[in-house]
Protein backbone atom coordinates (compact mmCIF):
# COMPACT_ATOMS: atom_id res chain seq x y z
CA UNK A 1 0.00 0.00 0.00
CA UNK A 2 1.15 3.40 -0.70
CA UNK A 3 1.39 6.59 1.11
CA UNK A 4 -0.94 7.97 -1.47
CA UNK A 5 -3.38 5.47 -0.61
CA UNK A 6 -3.98 6.23 3.24
CA UNK A 7 -6.46 9.12 4.09
CA UNK A 8 -5.68 12.02 6.29
CA UNK A 9 -7.34 9.74 9.13
CA UNK A 10 -4.87 7.31 8.58
CA UNK A 11 -2.27 9.58 8.38
CA UNK A 12 -3.02 10.98 11.72
CA UNK A 13 -3.63 7.72 13.37
CA UNK A 14 -0.27 6.47 12.15
CA UNK A 15 1.46 9.42 13.64
CA UNK A 16 -0.07 9.02 17.13
CA UNK A 17 1.10 5.37 16.61
CA UNK A 18 4.70 6.83 16.58
CA UNK A 19 4.40 9.23 19.26
CA UNK A 20 3.28 6.26 21.36
CA UNK A 21 2.47 2.83 20.00
CA UNK A 22 0.88 1.59 23.44
CA UNK A 23 -1.90 4.25 23.53
CA UNK A 24 -5.10 3.01 23.89
CA UNK A 25 -7.78 2.74 21.00
CA UNK A 26 -9.94 5.60 23.12
CA UNK A 27 -6.90 8.25 22.85
CA UNK A 28 -6.12 7.33 19.58
CA UNK A 29 -10.15 7.64 18.64
CA UNK A 30 -9.80 11.58 19.81
CA UNK A 31 -6.76 11.68 18.02
CA UNK A 32 -8.72 11.08 14.67
CA UNK A 33 -12.06 12.27 15.57
CA UNK A 34 -13.90 8.75 15.04
CA UNK A 35 -15.75 6.49 17.23
CA UNK A 36 -13.72 3.54 19.20
CA UNK A 37 -14.99 0.87 17.00
CA UNK A 38 -14.12 2.87 14.10
CA UNK A 39 -10.71 3.09 15.27
CA UNK A 40 -10.15 -0.23 16.02
CA UNK A 41 -11.62 -1.23 12.39
CA UNK A 42 -9.11 1.33 10.65
CA UNK A 43 -6.10 -0.22 12.75
CA UNK A 44 -7.35 -4.09 12.20
CA UNK A 45 -7.27 -2.91 8.51
CA UNK A 46 -4.02 -1.49 8.30
CA UNK A 47 -2.57 -4.63 10.08
CA UNK A 48 -4.05 -6.41 7.60
CA UNK A 49 -2.83 -4.50 4.66
CA UNK A 50 0.84 -4.75 6.05
CA UNK A 51 1.29 -1.30 7.01
CA UNK A 52 1.10 -1.60 10.73
CA UNK A 53 3.72 -4.68 10.50
CA UNK A 54 5.29 -4.09 14.64
CA UNK A 55 4.42 -2.68 17.84
CA UNK A 56 7.75 -1.59 19.37
CA UNK A 57 9.04 0.39 22.36
CA UNK A 58 11.52 3.42 21.97
CA UNK A 59 14.58 2.72 24.11
CA UNK A 60 16.78 5.03 25.74
CA UNK A 61 20.04 5.48 23.93
CA UNK A 62 21.94 4.33 27.34
CA UNK A 63 20.13 1.64 27.68
CA UNK A 64 21.32 -0.09 24.71
CA UNK A 65 24.23 -2.16 24.00
CA UNK A 66 27.68 -0.12 24.45
CA UNK A 67 29.17 -0.97 20.81
CA UNK A 68 27.62 0.76 18.14
CA UNK A 69 29.03 1.33 14.77
CA UNK A 70 28.29 1.79 10.95
CA UNK A 71 29.93 -0.20 7.90
CA UNK A 72 30.57 1.37 4.62
CA UNK A 73 30.50 -1.37 2.49
CA UNK A 74 31.53 -1.23 -1.24
CA UNK A 75 30.85 -4.46 -3.69
CA UNK A 76 32.56 -6.20 -6.65
CA UNK A 77 29.18 -5.54 -8.53
CA UNK A 78 26.90 -2.93 -6.98
CA UNK A 79 23.82 -5.44 -8.37
CA UNK A 80 25.22 -7.73 -5.25
CA UNK A 81 23.77 -5.56 -2.68
CA UNK A 82 20.01 -5.87 -3.32
CA UNK A 83 20.24 -9.53 -3.56
CA UNK A 84 22.58 -9.28 -0.25
CA UNK A 85 21.03 -6.87 2.39
CA UNK A 86 18.38 -9.45 3.26
CA UNK A 87 21.25 -11.82 4.13
CA UNK A 88 23.26 -9.14 5.88
CA UNK A 89 20.78 -8.03 7.61
CA UNK A 90 19.82 -11.53 9.50
CA UNK A 91 23.61 -11.11 10.71
CA UNK A 92 23.72 -11.25 14.66
CA UNK A 93 24.20 -7.50 15.89
CA UNK A 94 22.94 -5.64 12.50
CA UNK A 95 20.00 -3.57 13.06
CA UNK A 96 19.49 -2.32 9.32
CA UNK A 97 21.59 -2.71 5.96
CA UNK A 98 20.34 0.19 3.59
CA UNK A 99 21.04 0.24 0.10
CA UNK A 100 22.50 3.24 -1.63
CA UNK A 101 24.12 4.68 -4.67
CA UNK A 102 27.59 6.34 -4.98
CA UNK A 103 30.68 5.25 -4.25
CA UNK A 104 29.49 3.34 -1.24
CA UNK A 105 26.90 0.39 -2.06
CA UNK A 106 25.85 0.04 1.38
CA UNK A 107 25.38 1.32 4.94
CA UNK A 108 25.00 -1.30 7.62
CA UNK A 109 24.10 -0.13 11.04
CA UNK A 110 25.39 -2.85 14.05
CA UNK A 111 24.69 -2.70 17.72
CA UNK A 112 26.91 -4.84 19.91
CA UNK A 113 27.67 -5.79 23.22
CA UNK A 114 31.28 -5.89 22.93
CA UNK A 115 34.02 -4.91 20.53
CA UNK A 116 34.74 -8.41 19.61
CA UNK A 117 31.40 -9.13 18.37
CA UNK A 118 31.47 -6.23 16.63
CA UNK A 119 35.30 -7.52 15.21
CA UNK A 120 33.37 -11.18 14.37
CA UNK A 121 30.46 -9.64 12.47
CA UNK A 122 32.69 -7.29 10.39
CA UNK A 123 35.16 -10.02 9.59
CA UNK A 124 31.96 -11.89 8.30
CA UNK A 125 30.93 -9.52 6.28
CA UNK A 126 34.74 -8.67 4.74
CA UNK A 127 34.76 -12.43 4.25
CA UNK A 128 31.88 -12.15 1.54
CA UNK A 129 33.17 -12.70 -2.04
CA UNK A 130 31.08 -9.47 -3.02
CA UNK A 131 32.92 -7.52 -0.57
CA UNK A 132 35.58 -5.04 -2.40
CA UNK A 133 35.94 -2.95 0.65
CA UNK A 134 34.59 -1.73 4.24
CA UNK A 135 35.23 0.58 6.43
CA UNK A 136 34.10 0.64 10.30
CA UNK A 137 32.66 4.03 11.27
CA UNK A 138 32.05 3.57 15.54
CA UNK A 139 29.40 6.06 16.44
CA UNK A 140 30.83 7.75 19.60
CA UNK A 141 27.90 9.85 20.69
CA UNK A 142 24.33 10.52 19.24
CA UNK A 143 21.91 13.46 19.16
CA UNK A 144 18.27 13.09 18.12
CA UNK A 145 15.03 14.53 19.78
Amino acid sequence: MARSDLDEKDKILLQSLRRNSRASLVSLARDIDLSRSATHDRVTRLEELGVIRRYTIDIERSALPAVRAFFSVSFVSGQAQTRLAPQIHALDGVEAAYCLSGSIDMLVYCECETHEQLSVLRDALANMAEVSDIVTRPVLTTSQS
